[in-house]
C-alpha cells in the first residue's frame, strides 16, 4: 500500500469516525426522535464507530513488523470483519420496526439475517485456522486467500434480503424512510462488490458512513415532521375535547343548581362554586401542557365533575371507585370525557334516569388499565367509528389523544341494553 493511499485512507477514516460521533450526539440531543427509533440509530452508529476504530488501528500499525503488532493486526482485522455484517442485521431489524413490526425479533426475515450472520462468523472462525479467506503475514501485510469471495456472499445476501423486505413493506413506510433504507441497502452492497475486486482504499467504510449519515438525516427529518404534525393534531384534539366539555348546557345547569343552593344551603353552594371554578381552571390549564400528568390529578378532576353532577341528579347517579393502582401518568382531558360520556349517554339515557358509573384502575402485567363502565342503554360502535354518532365524538377524540400522546390504546365495548365499557391501556413507564 502506497503512502498516498494510506494518507487518503486515514483522512477518510477520520472523517467517518467524526461523522459517527456526530450521529451519536444527534441521537442524544434530538428530542424529536422517537425512543425506539433513537435506540436503533444509536446502535447503528455505535457499531459503525467500533468498525471504524478497528480500521483506524490497522492503518496506524500496518507498517510495524514486530510480532506484537502482527498479532494486533490479526485481532483488529477479525474484529473489523466480524462487525461488518452486524450493521446489515441492525438495518434488517430497524427496517422491520419502522414498517410496523413491533415484534421484529420474532420475524422470519430477522431470523434469516441472523442465520446468515452466524454463517459469516463461522467462516471467520474457520479462517483463523486455515487462512484460506485472508491472512496477515509475518511482515504485517494483508493477503487474500482463494476463498475470499465466499466471505462476501453472506453479507451480500443480507443486503438482498433487506432490499426485498423494503420492496414488500414499502407501503408501510413514508417516502423519506424508503429513501433512507434504500440508500443504506444499496450503496454499501455496491461498495462490497467493488472492494472484493480492488483492495486499497476503504470503499466499504466510506460508503457505510455516508449511507448512515444519509439515513440519520432522513430519519431525523421524518421524525421532526411527524413531531410537529403530532403536536398540531394534539393541540386540535385538546381544543375539541375542551369545547366538548365546557358545553353551554352544562355550565347553565351547574350555575342554576348553585343558584338554588344559595337560597337553601349557602355552605353547600360555596362548596359547589369552588368545585365549578376548579373544574374550569383545570380545563383551561390543560391547554398549556402536552405532557402526561399523574393519574391522581386527573382522577381528582373527575371527582370534581362527579360532585357537580350529583348536585343535579342526587342519588339517581351512583359512582363507584375501584382504584387499585395510581403510580402512572395519563394525558390530560382523557378520563373525564369518558366519565362524562358514561353519565350523559349512559345513566341519563336510561328510561329510569338512574344508574351507576364505575371507575377502575389496575395494573396488568407490564401495562395499566383505566376502565369506565356504565349500566346504560349502550350504543352501536360502528356508528361511532364511522363518525355517524356525533354525540360520542368525545370518545374518538380521547382515542386519538391516548394514541398520539403516549402510544396507548382505547378499547370500547358497548352492548345494547346492557351498557358500555371504555378501557384505556397504557404501557408502564411511558412519559
Amino acid at each position: 500500500m502506497t503512502d498516498q493511499i494510506r494518507t487518503i485512507n486515514l483522512i477518510l477514516i477520520t472523517a467517518g469516525f467524526a461523522i459517527s460521533l456526530i450521529g451519536l450526539f444527534q441521537v442524544w440531543i434530538n428530542r424529536n426522535i422517537e425512543k425506539k427509533t433513537g435506540r436503533f440509530i444509536a446502535a447503528l452508529f455505535s457499531v459503525l464507530s467500533l468498525y471504524i476504530i478497528f480500521i483506524l488501528i490497522r492503518e496506524l500499525i500496518y507498517f510495524k513488523t514486530e510480532y506484537f503488532w502482527v498479532l494486533l493486526s490479526r485481532f483488529v482485522m477479525f474484529g473489523q470483519a466480524f462487525i461488518a455484517p452486524l450493521l446489515m442485521v441492525i438495518l434488517t431489524a430497524f427496517l422491520l420496526y419502522k414498517s410496523g413490526e413491533e415484534r421484529w425479533m420474532n420475524h422470519m426475515i430477522f431470523g434469516v439475517s441472523v442465520a446468515l450472520c452466524i454463517v459469516y462468523t463461522a467462516l471467520l472462525i474457520y479462517n483463523i485456522f486455515s487462512g484460506k479467506i485472508y491472512y496477515i503475514d509475518a511482515e504485517n501485510e494483508y493477503r487474500r486467500g482463494p476463498l475470499f469471495p465466499v466471505l462476501v456472499l453472506p453479507t451480500l445476501i443480507i443486503s438482498c434480503v433487506n432490499l426485498s423486505t423494503l420492496w414488500y413493506r414499502r407501503k408501510s413506510l413514508r417516502p423519506k424512510q424508503r429513501q433512507a433504507f434504500l440508500v443504506f441497502s444499496i450503496v454499501p452492497m455496491i461498495a462490497m462488490i467493488v472492494q472484493s475486486r480492488f483492495f486499497g482504499i476503504h470503499i466499504i467504510a466510506l460508503s457505510t458512513v455516508i449511507s448512515a449519515a444519509f439515513l440519520l438525516v432522513h430519519i431525523i427529518s421524518d421524525q421532526t415532521e411527524r413531531y410537529y404534525i403530532k403536536e398540531a393534531e394534539n393541540a386540535k384534539l385538546k381544543v375539541n375535547i375542551l369545547l366538548g366539555q365546557i358545553q353551554p348546557h352544562f355550565m347553565y345547569n351547574s350555575l342554576t343548581t348553585i343558584k338554588h343552593l344559595v337560597a337553601t344551603d349557602s355552605e353547600k353552594a360555596q362548596k359547589a362554586m369552588d368545585d365549578f371554578i376548579l373544574y374550569l381552571r383545570y380545563n383551561m390549564d390543560s391547554m398549556t401542557t402536552d405532557k402526561p400528568i399523574p393519574f391522581e390529578q386527573e382522577l381528582n378532576h373527575v371527582k370534581g365533575y362527579i360532585d357537580l353532577q350529583k348536585l343535579r341528579f342526587g342519588n339517581d347517579l351512583s359512582v363507584e371507585y375501584n382504584i387499585e393502582f395510581t403510580d402512572f401518568k395519563i394525558p390530560t382531558l382523557t378520563l373525564q370525557p369518558l366519565v362524562e360520556n358514561a353519565v350523559t349517554y349512559g345513566v341519563r339515557k336510561k328510561s329510569s334516569g338512574k344508574g351507576t358509573v364505575t371507575i377502575t384502575s389496575k395494573r396488568v402485567d407490564d401495562h395499566v388499565e383505566v376502565i369506565v363502565e356504565d349500566d346504560g342503554p349502550g350504543f352501536v360502535l360502528e356508528k361511532v367509528y364511522e363518525n355517524k354518532e356525533k354525540s360520542h365524538v368525545g370518545i374518538m377524540n380521547v382515542k386519538k389523544r391516548v394514541e398520539s400522546v403516549v402510544g396507548g390504546e382505547l378499547i370500547i365495548d358497548s352492548v345494547m341494553g346492557r351498557g358500555t365499557k371504555a378501557t384505556i391501556k397504557l404501557a408502564l413507564g411511558e412519559e
